[in-house]
């Protein structure tokens, strides 16, 4: 019953990310982004086309994920230009839908205001060094004008009005790509929930107990690894726990959460962003996944870095 309840919220959310994002489109009020969109294209190389599906993840990540393989399809965005685009968009990402909505608030609750205020600011600086290096990679390699193969065209004045007609169009132009994406989120969902019943993911959990030790946690530390496959609350509340009964200090406190959100990050690419890719990208999404997926991991070992030698 709750994989059912879990899967349909999955659709769900996804549904109306694409829904709502093609309505907007249909408006034209992407494209009236244009004049704040047009400084950062001339920073980073990046046509008008990738900047708005940037913009777009901010809003809704599904949504703005499935306007760039639009854009891909449509010749607007090379294959060179799709993986920095994403890597990009997970500041937008995090800082908006991730974080404030969510995980901020849970944070602040459950490991007080100064573990999760530090915490909460170790988040945003894991994805803005991302963003950071992938700008670096698009301005030094994709700063080409040749890259850019065609612009967004600009919507028409008359165009900026969310009316009946903008809704039925948005709605009809969000039907094929929720025909590739939810099948697949719907399997990748139930695939997820036996391996979970069968204990593999046990396994994988138990994979980050030489990591442990080579930081320097006490074996506690694993609990909280633990339930961040159940849900990322539930992480906070034992490092919570551990931190009052004196297991942990500041530093390994936040060494673990910061672990544990590589926990929820490998979940998350499991369950929904390799099946979201490979249905938006084709096999060119098993590279998307793999990349994005690497520059992650490698911005939550700089920030576990950061810490030891800060705290």
């Amino acid at each position: 019953m709750q994989v059912f309840f879990s899967a349909v919220n999955a659709v769900l959310l996804v549904t109306v990310g694409i829904v709502v994002a093609n309505i907007l489109a249909e408006t034209g009020v992407f494209s009236r982004l244009s004049s704040f969109t047009g400084p950062f294209c001339k920073i980073s190389g990046l046509s008008d086309a990738c900047v708005l599906s940037i913009v777009a993840m901010g809003v809704n990540a599904t949504a703005g994920k499935s306007m760039l393989a639009e854009y891909y399809r449509d010749g607007k965005v090379t294959e060179r230009e799709v993986i920095p685009i994403l890597i990009m968009g997970a500041f937008p990402v995090v800082l908006g839908e991730s974080l404030f909505r969510v995980q901020l608030p849970a944070a602040l609750i459950l490991l007080g205001p100064v573990v999760g205020g530090i915490y909460t600011g170790l988040n945003l600086f894991s994805s803005g060094i991302q963003a950071l290096f992938a700008l670096l990679y698009s301005r030094r390699f994709l700063a080409d004008p040749g890259h850019v193969i065609a612009p967004v065209p600009a919507a028409p004045v008359a165009a900026l009005a969310l009316n009946r007609g903008s809704v039925i169009a948005g709605c009809r132009k969000a039907v094929p790509p929720l025909r590739r994406v939810v099948p697949i989120t719907l399997v990748a969902l139930i695939v997820f929930s036996l391996l979970s019943a069968t204990g593999v993911m046990d396994g994988v959990a138990a994979a980050f107990d030489p990591l442990l030790r080579a930081v320097g946690l006490p074996g506690e530390s694993a609990a909280a690894l633990v339930a961040q496959f159940v849900h990322f609350s539930a992480g906070y509340a034992i490092v919570a726990s551990l931190l009052d009964g004196g297991v942990l200090t500041l530093e390994t406190a936040l060494v673990t959460l910061v672990l544990g959100s590589m926990v929820v990050i490998t979940m998350i690419y499991v369950k929904y962003s390799v099946p979201l890719y490979l249905s938006l990208f084709g096999r060119f999404g098993v590279r998307v996944a793999l990349v994005t997926y690497a520059a992650s991991m490698a911005a939550k070992v700089v920030t576990i870095t950061l810490v030891l030698l800060l705290f």
